[in-house]
């Protein structure tokens, strides 16, 4: 079944960190930036699973990170899954048309308010599982 509900209702997103300079050495976290994993670091700042998408600079670009992680300034990144799949979540995401929302000419930015009273279109649970799991293994079958 597909609902139509407000963005706010489907996912809530949060402005990420500036990790402290003396924290920012090697380690075992993704420090994720709005478009790649820029390094690793010994603290986290979120537990996973997570979605994260570009706040600043690069706008659209959403990322799965499966561990703990720590996301940067320039992201956004989902506190409260509001009881969807993080992973369907994250193609569900990757779909939206995030940079139709981004303001600003030198360096978009997005602002997360601009997206709460959105109306969308969203699966079930018992579906969203569903086509994760038919995605996983279409992913299994390229990776063999």
């Amino acid at each position: 079944m597909v609902y139509t509900k407000l963005f706010k209702d489907i996912i809530i997103l949060q402005r990420g960190y500036n990790p402290p300079t003396q924290k920012r050495v090697g380690g075992l976290y993704p420090l994720v930036s709005s478009s790649k994993i820029d390094g690793k670091i010994n603290v986290y700042k979120v537990t996973g699973p997570g979605v994260v998408t570009g706040r600043s600079g690069t706008i659209g670009e959403v990322q799965y990170i499966e561990d703990n992680y720590w996301p940067l300034n320039t992201t956004l990144y989902v506190t409260d899954f509001k009881n969807n799949v993080p992973k369907y979540i994250y193609y569900w995401l990757s779909n939206f048309p995030l940079s139709a929302y981004a303001t600003g000419t030198s360096v978009p930015t997005l602002d997360r308010n601009d997206l709460f009273n959105l109306q969308c279109k969203i699966n079930d649970v018992q579906k969203q599982h569903h086509i994760v799991d038919n995605i996983t293994k279409g992913e299994e079958i390229y990776e063999n």
